[in-house]
């Protein structure tokens, strides 16, 4: 039998399983906690660490139903794909469940110079982290696979926090994340307005050694909002002039509404500007106050360049008085730098080698047989894996593995076939998968990559969902034109063989690194 529809069967098998498995471990509500505030939580703002829906810096909460996506120039959204390393922006409903989901980066430009451990792009430092006390490492990705496959006058995007060098009175950004960027050449700046001045034709400013020139055409969201020094702003202009860049859409950034005091925020990155005899800090360009919250695990302390997540009330200025910090410590040491997956094992190799929701694990410090007696690692197995990040490659080390997961949100599974029967009316398509025939529902939030929902018919897809009923609820629909190719040219080709092709840049680079793709 073609080991391709063998694999898809399986995958049929236990999406029914895990409806009984939903049912029993109430995976389809979404109430996730662990927010410990008093009071709503409406934002939360920090680095991807994981997926169960998605983990923010050990934080889940469900995304299933939200929208996932970028603000665009104009301050319209595109939907996108969730990546480890990524900085985000949630809206929430207090008990965890998101309503959308802001993909955020630090800086996306031409890179200018290159160093050991830094970049220069579009006038910014970033700076390449190693050290996982210091905050999460940096991951590559987008077709690189370390700083040295990054070339001068490549487009890349960088997702980090912003952190003050007193030697060079300016912010670097310390990246989580790195990835070439496919799209169009243009500029995007995060960071703090300093030395602003009208000129003849609008304003100028500086941030972080990039001035920046306004016109009459340059557009501020939100609508009224006016410029001035000490303003937190993302820049959208075509491309640098040297140092210089014009403006063509500036956003006024808030994680918070600063309007409504009674809010709550929960905020994650590098500590700057630290000082203990006022107890202010911030946190990407965010002024806190320590006030009388307590700090976690005990001994720890804060300090500039500390990586932290804090959680406070808004001030009607926009800064937050802290009630409750955690500081990074060590990979194993708190939930803060864990790296946590929840998901199904989709792309398995062997015991030590598979994925869980996209992201490469190497199993091989956990004796699977003794973490999951009597249960057989395979594809499609529901899973719950802590890991430990590691420098230079996309794959993670595991540290433990659970087989009977509890779930607090919905459980999200690949599943590959070939489209029909699509309603464009109704956003639904049949999947054909081996013999058996899927229904897959999509909406608006859904993301679609390589293909479009008007040019789903006939095409051979990945579809990542949930299920609702007996129907896949589609977050993600991945072209999957390779297989095809694949399997045509040999219909017996084996799962490490025809797995190869279904991979993204970024797993098939981090098992290349293990001599396994």
């Amino acid at each position: 039998m073609n080991l391709k529809r063998m694999h898809h069967a399986a995958g049929l098998s236990a999406m029914a399983l895990s409806v009984a498995l939903l049912q029993a471990c109430g995976g389809s509500g979404g109430n996730t906690a662990g927010l410990n505030i008093p009071g709503i939580t409406p934002t939360v703002s920090g680095t991807v660490t994981g997926f169960g829906s998605v983990i923010v810096d050990g934080q889940e909460l469900e995304d299933a139903y939200a929208r996932i996506a970028h603000e665009n120039a104009d301050g319209s959204l595109t939907n996108e794909v969730l990546q480890m390393g990524q900085r985000v922006r949630i809206d929430h409903d207090g008990s965890g469940k998101a309503s959308q989901v802001l993909i955020d980066a630090a800086v996306i430009g031409l890179v200018s110079t290159k160093g050991v451990n830094t970049l220069k792009v579009a006038g910014q430092v970033v700076t390449v982290n190693t050290d996982s006390t210091l905050g999460p490492v940096t991951v590559f990705g987008g077709g690189y696979t370390n700083l040295s496959s990054v070339a001068l006058n490549d487009l890349v995007q960088v997702h980090g926090s912003p952190v003050y060098d007193s030697t060079s009175n300016s912010y670097k950004v310390q990246a989580t994340r790195i990835q070439k960027d496919l799209g169009a050449a243009r500029v995007q700046v995060n960071g703090k307005v300093t030395g602003y001045a009208l000129t003849s034709t609008g304003a100028s400013f500086a941030l972080n050694g990039l001035t920046v020139n306004t016109t009459s055409a340059t557009a501020v969201r939100p609508s009224g909002t006016s410029l001035a020094n000490d303003l937190q702003v993302t820049v959208y202009g075509n491309s640098l002039s040297g140092n210089v860049l014009t403006a063509q859409n500036i956003r006024v950034n808030r994680d918070q509404n600063s309007g409504n005091t009674t809010m709550q925020a929960q905020l994650s990155g590098a500590v700057s500007n630290y000082v203990a005899s006022t107890g202010t800090f911030e946190v990407q360009g965010t002024r806190v106050k320590l006030g009388t919250a307590t700090v976690e695990p005990a001994g720890a302390s804060v300090a500039n360049n500390a990586y932290v997540m804090l959680k406070g009330s808004v001030a009607s200025d926009g800064s937050i008085t802290a009630t409750q910090i955690k500081v990074r410590t060590a990979d194993t040491a708190n939930d803060l730098a864990k790296v946590e997956l929840i998901g199904v094992i989709s792309d398995f190799v062997d015991s030590a080698h598979f994925m869980v929701r996209g992201v490469p694990v190497d199993a091989s410090s956990v004796v699977f047989a003794t973490a999951c007696p009597s249960v057989t690692p395979a594809n499609d197995l529901s899973v719950r894996v802590l890991a430990t990040q590691q420098s230079g490659t996309a794959v993670v080390k595991a540290t433990r593995i659970e087989c009977k997961p509890t779930l607090k949100t919905q459980l999200i599974r690949p599943l590959d076939g070939t489209v029909a029967m699509v309603d464009a009316a109704g956003k639904s398509f049949s999947l054909t998968v081996g013999s058996t025939a899927q229904s897959v529902q999509w909406t608006d939030s859904t993301t679609f990559v390589g293909l479009t929902a008007d040019t789903l018919s006939g095409k051979s897809v990945r579809v990542e969902g949930y299920l609702s009923g007996t129907v896949l609820m589609a977050r993600v629909v991945r072209l999957d034109d390779d297989v095809a190719t694949a399997d045509a040219r040999n219909p017996e080709l084996d799962d490490k063989q025809f797995r190869r092709p279904r991979q993204s840049k970024d797993q098939a680079q981090g098992w290349q690194q293990y001599g396994l793709n």
